[in-house]
């Protein structure tokens, strides 16, 4: 059985681009790439105190995850999504990390 990995991509606006272009391209790399995906279960998109942003996504296993970012290199959506931040092209996994979930833990009704 494989473990569940989190995914944990640090964000950088760029120039220019408000955290407004980043919710709204996201929104569309959610609908028009991310939904449907293999191995995909969830996704949270945070602010940082600093300004920047982390994008944490949760995959059923790392080759899952691996993969669906190989899709992405030829998706406009993602294509979208990616242009709102500033990054190395040639380092895209610059910032991402992949983390094994070792246990979750949910709200419990006391």
């Amino acid at each position: 059985m494989s473990q569940e990995i989190v995914e944990l991509a640090q964000i950088r606006l760029a120039p220019g681009k408000t955290e407004t272009d980043l919710l709204a391209a996201s929104e569309e790399f959610q609908a028009a790439f991310l939904n449907g995906q293999d191995g995909f279960k969830g996704r949270d998109l945070v602010r940082r105190r600093d300004g920047t942003y982390v994008d944490i996504i949760r995959w059923q296993s790392q080759a899952q995850a691996d993969a669906v970012f190989q899709r992405a290199q030829s998706s406009e959506a993602a294509g979208q999504y990616f242009s709102v931040m500033q990054f190395d092209p040639d380092n895209m996994e610059e910032g991402v990390e992949h983390c094994p979930l070792l246990r979750s833990h949910g709200a419990t009704v006391g």
